[in-house]
């Protein structure tokens, strides 16, 4: 895995490549500006681009735009600060084509975030890697549902349904951008989101589509009532779950409980918990992302009440982990490219 690092800071190119090559079969080349990225990248194989988001000749998106048009096949990753204005800059670069991102670390402890640095990169080379095999060997840590208590296969959705859910990560953003827009206003359940995602950026992430949006697109707070038509985007750093009141209201409630599958918040875990609301019956559908964080939580939906489950087909996703992992456990109901998703809600909440 050859990975060219684009920083403006000696410091952070230093930082990066001692990150990255902790890792066996990495080697890293690391430049200062976009031009010499961009001869770095006509002179020499590379397979993997860590790109700043600021850089004081052209910033990370401007040089994103030079790379993707010139070598659209390879991977980019923006490293950006956790600042507001970083977070958005950085969406808007997952909307332009960047792959994904990974946080700058912040806090008191320099060990701490480079332990977590490491982590991050690490997580990106798997999936470059990923992304170049044809395909994606299951999960072996997913086992299935038992047969005695995983029921059937539905032929329709649910007639009464109190809820969709969605999981995603990698690939996420661009993803959301397309399909909740679609989304129209008086839609008629509340719709509640896992987007794997550190703090601040799952705020930009919501502010973001509210402005693209006919629903209402927040954060969610804790202790919030779900409300038909609003979209609730799990926070950063936190899982969120949902609960039932005696007055059979749903309301949120945020948990710094262990990351479940390295992930915080956890698709499984806000699944699992709207499981245990005793609902009439639920929509949820699993988007692009690597991993298997999702697919448990689904299982637990279809045995608690009706549950109709869409998965983002393999074609369309940046990375086609979490929705194969549903499929591979028979647990998808109808498994549909991205573009087809938002029209078949509409379809099924009769919008």
């Amino acid at each position: 895995m050859h990975i060219l690092i684009v920083d403006d800071s000696a410091l952070y190119r230093k930082i990066l490549s001692e990150a990255a090559t902790a890792h066996p079969g990495v080697e890293v080349t690391a430049v200062a500006n976009g031009d010499l990225a961009m001869a770095k990248l006509a002179a020499s194989k590379v397979d993997l681009v860590l790109l700043d988001v600021f850089m004081p000749d052209r910033n990370g998106p401007e040089v994103l735009s030079r790379i993707k048009a010139a070598y659209p096949a390879i991977p980019v990753v923006m490293v950006s600060g956790a600042t507001g204005r970083d977070a958005q800059i950085t969406l808007n670069a997952l909307s332009s084509g960047a792959m994904d991102f990974i946080a700058k670390p912040t806090g008191t402890s320099f060990e701490a975030g480079i332990v977590t640095l490491r982590s991050e990169i690490r997580r990106i080379v798997d999936m470059a890697r990923l992304r170049s095999t044809i395909s994606i060997k299951p999960d072996a840590t997913i086992s299935k549902p038992p047969s005695a208590t995983a029921p059937p296969k539905r032929l329709t959705p649910p007639p009464f349904i109190d809820l969709l859910l969605i999981g995603v990560s990698t690939g996420g953003p661009k993803a959301l951008a397309e399909l909740i827009p679609r989304l129209p206003a008086g839609f008629p359940v509340p719709v509640v989101i896992v987007q794997h995602m550190p703090p601040v950026f799952t705020l930009s992430l919501a502010e973001q589509l509210n402005r693209l949006s006919p629903l209402s697109v927040i954060e969610a707070p804790a202790r919030h009532k779900l409300k038909a038509g609003e979209v609730l985007i799990a926070p950063g750093g936190m899982h969120l779950e949902i609960v039932k009141n005696p007055d059979g209201s749903l309301e949120t409630r945020h948990s710094e409980a262990p990351p479940v599958h390295s992930c915080r918040p956890s698709v499984d875990v806000l699944f699992e918990s709207a499981a245990r609301c005793g609902l009439r019956g639920s929509v949820a559908v699993v988007l692009t992302g690597m991993g298997s964080d999702g697919a448990q939580g689904v299982a637990k939906l279809k045995v608690a009440f009706p549950t109709w489950c869409i998965a983002q087909n393999s074609e369309t996703c940046a990375v086609y982990g979490m929705p194969q992992a549903v499929v591979n456990l028979n647990l998808d109901d109808e498994l549909l490219p991205l573009g087809d998703i938002a029209p078949r809600l509409n379809k099924i909440f009769r919008v």
